[in-house]
């Protein structure tokens, strides 16, 4: 078993406070925390490779090392592992040459037997050893070139190159969707805790010891599980690399959006990275009330589908005509559909009176939390759709369809989610499909018009924590006609409305609960809602 002692307690808004001395400077810190995340809190940030914020403490790669002063003099401590006191006192590199000269060995030694494939490491521009081998200013090491490198990897894995030095594994394919590249891995074992401590599923370990360690699957055994992309993540080397992301891009060639993932009420927060209009990968964006740095290999992978089989731009004219009629029109909001959209829809249903109504949702089922990224209801905004009266669901739709003359669904593919329980909507013979894409709906419908995927958009949502969070648009729409939901709805309600913002500060008329928060006023990580009953 790897070490691992406890997880480390992060400071928050109610830290009690005590004053510490930093390189000769009092300074007030979080005192509830351990040493690293206290100084970080005060801009101090400290180089560390197998510590991570919501692993449990390991302490084995020794990086984020500084100096104390105590009844036996200054000795080096680690800081990942060190708790705060009040009145201690702390050396960093700017006033400790010894603290300077012991970082700069320590990475020196983490890299004694890494390979420098660097140019061609899908980690190159984020890698962490990279990034503390320059804040150490360590240009020149101490290896004697004879004795070369002893690179680590499974025996069974091992090769001679063609140089006659003995290599360790490459593109070890340790599951589906995790390749591994066994020399590159410096043991920090932040994969095995996290199988081992978040997923509750221990499928990596370390074998062997001393220089001879490697890390590997159980025997027989493959890395296999719904959370498996995210040892890619915490992987601070291009040890742990994702098949589906392997030199695909180089990072810093990535620009970031953040985002909120819609398909599931907790709304885990993301990173949408794109490049010359095309989404390349989805990653966690950590937020401390939602989804920590984690996410689904369901909702990281989702993009692959993002800009396949989409809807062009429709013709306005034509919806219009649909909800000229006499008879009564059903509404369908789709789960990913935001606060935005349903204040679009709110206003386009006053003004259609009686004759419409609305209704959420989809005919998938509500699983269950999975404590990390998933609340199991697949109806990403439906604390939202509730602020504005919207609570009857698709399945309410399917008892009262006969009702209704006309069907209009709005980025809902509910022949998608049950074909069985959809077909008695097909009674209503005029269907419309509003979507981003031609799915399984938009094929039932008689007319069908394109909008922006909710990946293309701004707007908001309200999760099932009552957490407003903001969703921004990636430049990755495939034509410039499409325009998002809310536009098309408020176009219908006779309202010209193109901005987010706008659309936000009209739905704050109809749940005031909206206007304590101004559009660009919403924080990273959301703001709670007071009062909102989920």
């Amino acid at each position: 078993m790897s070490n691992h002692y406890n997880m480390p307690h992060l400071p928050t808004a109610n830290s009690p406070r005590v004053v510490i001395e930093v390189d000769g400077k009092n300074v007030e810190v979080p005192g509830d925390t351990n040493l690293l995340e206290a100084l970080k809190a005060v801009g101090i940030e400290t180089p560390h490779v197998c510590y991570h914020p919501y692993l449990p403490v390991s302490g084995n790669c020794r990086q984020c090392l500084v100096e104390t002063e105590g009844p036996r003099g200054k000795m080096l401590i680690i800081s990942c592992f060190t708790p705060v006191k009040a009145g201690m006192k702390i050396f960093t590199p700017h006033s400790s040459e010894r603290v300077k000269n012991a970082r700069a060995a320590v990475s020196e030694f983490m890299m004694l037997n890494h390979p420098l494939d660097c140019p061609i490491c899908d980690k190159a521009g984020e890698c962490t050893l990279q990034e503390n081998y320059v804040e150490a200013g360590n240009a020149k090491g101490n290896l004697f070139p004879e004795i070369g490198k002893n690179y680590h990897g499974n025996p069974d894995h091992q090769f001679y190159d063609t140089k006659g030095q003995l290599r360790g594994g490459k593109r070890v394919d340790i599951g589906p969707r995790i390749s591994l590249d066994e020399e590159r891995c410096v043991q920090c074992d932040r994969c095995v805790r996290f199988m081992r401590d978040v997923c509750h599923d221990e499928q990596l370990q370390l074998a062997l010891r001393a220089d001879k360690t490697y890390i590997t699957t159980f025997p027989g055994r493959k890395l296999d599980h719904e959370y498996d992309l995210c040892v890619a993540d915490v992987c601070p080397t291009g040890a742990m690399t994702a098949k589906y992301f392997r030199f695909q891009q180089r990072s810093w060639m990535l620009k970031r959006t953040a985002s909120i993932s819609m398909d599931d009420s907790l709304g885990a927060n993301i990173w949408i990275d794109h490049n010359e209009g095309f989404i390349w990968r989805v990653m966690p964006r950590c937020n401390p009330e939602v989804n920590r740095t984690w996410i689904s290999n369901t909702s990281r992978l989702a993009f692959q589908e993002f800009g396949k089989d989409r809807l062009p731009a429709g013709d306005l004219n034509t919806l219009k005509s649909a909800l000229s009629g006499s008879g009564k029109i059903a509404f369908v909001l789709g789960g990913s559909a935001t606060n935005e959209d349903a204040v679009a829809l709110k206003t386009l249903v006053n003004k259609l009176g009686d004759k419409a109504e609305v209704f959420v949702g989809t005919f998938a089922p509500v699983g269950t939390p999975d404590g990390l990224s998933k609340s199991g209801d697949p109806v990403a905004n439906r604390a939202g759709f509730a602020l504005f009266g919207f609570t009857q669901t698709a399945d309410d739709l399917v008892k009262r369809a006969s009702e209704f003359s006309t069907l209009v669904t709005l980025s809902a593919d509910l022949w998608g989610s049950d074909a069985s329980k959809a077909q008695a909507l097909e009674k209503i013979s005029h269907r419309i499909a509003v979507s981003a894409k031609n799915d399984a709906t938009a094929k039932k419908a008689v007319a069908v018009f394109g909008v922006n995927h909710w990946s293309e958009v701004s707007g908001t949502m309200v999760n099932v924590n009552s957490i407003l969070q903001k969703l921004n648009a990636a430049p990755t729409s495939p034509s410039a006609e499409l325009v998002p939901l809310y536009s098309v709805l408020f176009a219908l309600a006779g309202e010209e409305v193109t901005s987010a913002a706008v659309a936000y500060k009209k739905a704050g008329e109809f749940a005031s609960v909206l206007a304590k928060f101004s559009f660009d006023a919403i924080h990273s990580t959301g703001e709670l809602l007071d009062g909102v009953a989920v």
